[in-house]
C-alpha cells in the first residue's frame, strides 16, 4: 500500500524524468503485486493479526489497490480465515479433551450442592439463565471477539506485535497460536534471492577455482562491511595497501621474465 502511495505521487510531481522511472517501475510492481486474488493469502492474514489494524485496515486497503475485485478478495480472505480459525479449534480440543473431562467431576458437585440449598421453585430459573449464558459465549467465537474489539491505538515504532500476542495469549489461545505461525512466515524471498546473487558475483567463470570456504569468507566479508557503522580510515592502511601493491608488482615482473625466457 505504501509503495502504491508512492507511485501515485510520482506520477504527480510533473517531472518528466521521475514520471518516466515510475512508469517502468509500477510494470515491475504490477508483475508481481498487480493481481489481489493471486497473492499469498498469508499476506492478507498477517494484517489481520496486526491488533492495530485487522479487518477494516484490510479492507480499505483492498479497495485502495483493487477496487474492482475487492468484494471478492475480502469473501475469499473472511472465508479461509475461518477454516483456519476452526482447524486451530478443532486440534486445541482435542489437546483440552482430558482436561475438561477431569474437571466437569468437581463442577458438577458444586452445581448440585448450590441447587440443593435452594428452593426447588427457582431451580428451574437458575438452570435458564445458566444455559442462556453458556449459549451466548458459544455464539461468539475467540475470533469473533477479537475481529468486534477496537484497534490498538499505537502506531509507535517501538510497538511489538509478538509481545502484544503474548501477553494477550489468556484471552485468545487459538489467536495467539495462529499469530506464533503465520507472523513467522519471511514476507519475501528477496535476502534469499540476494544472497544467490551474491554469491554468483563473487563465483563466477573467472574465479571458478575458488574454495566453498573462500566464497563463504568473500560474501560474509562483503556484508560486514556494508553494515558496519564505523568510518574507515583508508590512511590507517595506507602501509598495508602499499606493501600489496609491492607483492602485486614484483609477481607481475616474476611473471615477464619467465615468458622472455
Amino acid at each position: 500500500m505504501d509503495v502504491h502511495c508512492l507511485f501515485d505521487g510520482w506520477q504527480d510531481c510533473g517531472d518528466l524524468d521521475i514520471i518516466s522511472m515510475t512508469s517502468k517501475m509500477k510494470e515491475k510492481y504490477n508483475k508481481y503485486l498487480g493481481e489481489g486474488n493471486k497473492i499469498n493469502m498469508l499476506v492478507y492474514l498477517a494484517v489481520i493479526f496486526d491488533p492495530r489494524c485487522k479487518m477494516s485496515f484490510l479492507d480499505f486497503g483492498v479497495n485502495l489497490l483493487f477496487p474492482n475485485v475487492a468484494n471478492d478478495i475480502m469473501k475469499m480472505i473472511d472465508k479461509e480465515l475461518h477454516c483456519l480459525f476452526n482447524e486451530y479449534s478443532s486440534n486445541a480440543g482435542r489437546i483440552e479433551l482430558f482436561e475438561g473431562r477431569s474437571s466437569s467431576s468437581t463442577n458438577r458437585c458444586s452445581s448440585m450442592e448450590i441447587d440443593q440449598s435452594k428452593m426447588k421453585t427457582g431451580l428451574a430459573k437458575q438452570k435458564y439463565l445458566k444455559k442462556k449464558k453458556q449459549v451466548g459465549l458459544e455464539s461468539k467465537s475467540e475470533l469473533d471477539r477479537y475481529l468486534g474489539e477496537d484497534e490498538e491505538v499505537n502506531n509507535s515504532s517501538s510497538f511489538d506485535l509478538l509481545l502484544w500476542w503474548k501477553m494477550n495469549s489468556p484471552r485468545f489461545p487459538i489467536l495467539a497460536q495462529m499469530a506464533r505461525d503465520i507472523l513467522a512466515i519471511p514476507i519475501s524471498t528477496v535476502a534469499s534471492e540476494s544472497a544467490f546473487s551474491t554469491g554468483g558475483r563473487v563465483l563466477d567463470s573467472f574465479r571458478s577455482s575458488l574454495t566453498p570456504l573462500m566464497v563463504e569468507a568473500l560474501v560474509c566479508t562483503q556484508d560486514w562491511l556494508q553494515k558496519s557503522n564505523d568510518v574507515i580510515n583508508l590512511e590507517d592502511y595506507v602501509d598495508e595497501l602499499q606493501t600489496m601493491e609491492d607483492d602485486v608488482s614484483r609477481l607481475s615482473t616474476t611473471i615477464e621474465a619467465k615468458e622472455e625466457s
